[in-house]
C-alpha cells in the first residue's frame, strides 16, 4: 500500500473540500497544521513541533502556526525558542493578544521583567477580558520592585475579574511586601471564602498574620496549608516560631523537629538554629 504524504493527502482533503457547498480548500501548510494540532493533542510534542515547522516553511505568514509551535515548544520546555515563535506570531498578527501575553510570561519566567513589561502592557490592551495578563504584569513590576505599579496592574485585573484567585493573591502578596499587612489579611480572607481549599491562601493568609503578630491566628491557617499539601521548609518554621510564640512549646519542639529532619542536608547553619531553638524550650518545660 503505498505510503500517504502531505501532498497526497493535502490533494485528497482538497478534492472532498470541492465537492462540499463552501468553496474551501486545503493547501499542504494547512495540512501540516491540522497534523501539528493532531500531535499536540497527544502531547507528542516533538512531531509537533516539527510538523508546525512545516507549516511555516511552506506558509511563512501562517500566525496561527507560528503561534502554536511556541505553545509546543513551551510545553517541551523550550523557552528560547518559544519566545522567538510568540514574537513572529506577534509580528504576523499585532492584534493577537495571546501570543503578546506568552511572551510577557516567557520573559518572567526567563527572569527579564523589564523586557516583559511593554508586551504585557499590550496584551492588557487588547484582551482586558484576560485576568492573566493583569496578574503576569502585576508579577513583572513586583520583581523590579516596582511595588505601587504592581499594585495598580493587579487591582485593575481585579476591577473586571472581582474574583479571580490569581489576581487577589498576587496583590496580597504585594500589598504584604509594601507593609499593608492588614489589607493584605482582608483580601487573602475574601479570597478564602470562595476558595477555601487553596493551600497557598492559607500560606499567604498566616505570613500576612504573622507579620502582624497574630500568631494565634496564623497557626490554623499554617496548619490547614499544609494538610491541603503545601511544601516548603520555610512554612515549617514559621509554624514552629508561631507555636513558640503563644506558648505551645511541645508543638514548637516537634514542629522545629521537623524541619530539622527536612533541612539539614541543603542548609546545616539553618537545621542548627532550629536546634537551638529547641534546645531552649526544651529548658522552659
Amino acid at each position: 500500500m503505498p505510503r500517504t504524504t502531505p501532498r497526497r493527502l493535502a490533494a485528497g482533503l482538497g478534492a472532498l473540500l470541492s465537492l462540499s457547498a463552501a468553496p474551501a480548500f486545503a493547501d499542504e501548510a494547512e495540512v501540516h497544521y491540522r497534523m501539528c494540532l493532531v500531535h499536540k493533542q497527544a502531547s507528542r510534542w516533538e512531531q509537533a513541533a516539527q510538523e508546525c515547522r512545516e507549516a511555516v516553511r511552506l506558509r511563512p505568514t501562517h500566525a496561527a502556526a507560528q503561534f502554536t509551535l511556541g505553545s509546543v515548544l513551551r510545553q517541551a520546555g523550550r523557552m528560547e525558542d518559544a519566545l522567538t515563535a510568540f514574537r513572529e506570531a506577534a509580528r504576523l498578527d499585532p492584534r493577537n493578544a495571546n501570543a503578546h501575553g506568552m511572551i510577557g510570561a516567557i520573559l518572567i519566567r526567563l527572569r527579564r521583567p523589564a523586557d516583559a513589561i511593554e508586551p504585557l502592557r499590550r496584551a492588557c490592551e487588547l484582551a482586558p477580558e484576560e485576568a492573566t495578563n493583569w496578574s503576569n504584569l502585576g508579577m513583572a513590576y513586583r520583581r523590579l520592585e516596582r511595588l505601587e505599579e504592581a499594585t495598580t496592574a493587579m487591582q485593575s485585573g481585579l476591577e473586571r475579574h472581582p474574583n479571580d484567585m490569581g489576581l487577589l493573591n498576587n496583590l496580597a502578596v504585594v500589598l504584604r511586601q509594601r507593609r499593608m499587612n492588614e489589607q493584605a489579611v482582608i483580601l487573602l480572607q475574601q479570597a478564602i471564602e470562595r476558595n477555601p481549599n487553596q493551600a497557598e491562601l492559607h500560606h499567604n493568609l498566616a505570613i500576612a498574620l504573622r507579620a502582624s503578630n497574630r500568631h494565634d491566628e496564623a497557626i490554623p491557617h499554617y496548619e490547614r496549608a499544609l494538610a491541603l499539601g503545601q511544601r516548603g521548609t520555610g512554612l515549617l518554621f514559621d509554624l514552629a516560631v508561631s507555636y513558640e510564640q503563644v506558648g505551645q512549646y511541645q508543638l514548637a519542639i516537634e514542629t522545629y523537629e521537623r524541619f530539622v529532619r527536612e533541612i539539614q542536608s541543603q542548609d546545616p547553619a539553618a537545621a542548627q538554629r532550629a536546634r537551638d531553638s529547641m534546645q531552649r524550650l526544651r529548658d522552659r518545660l
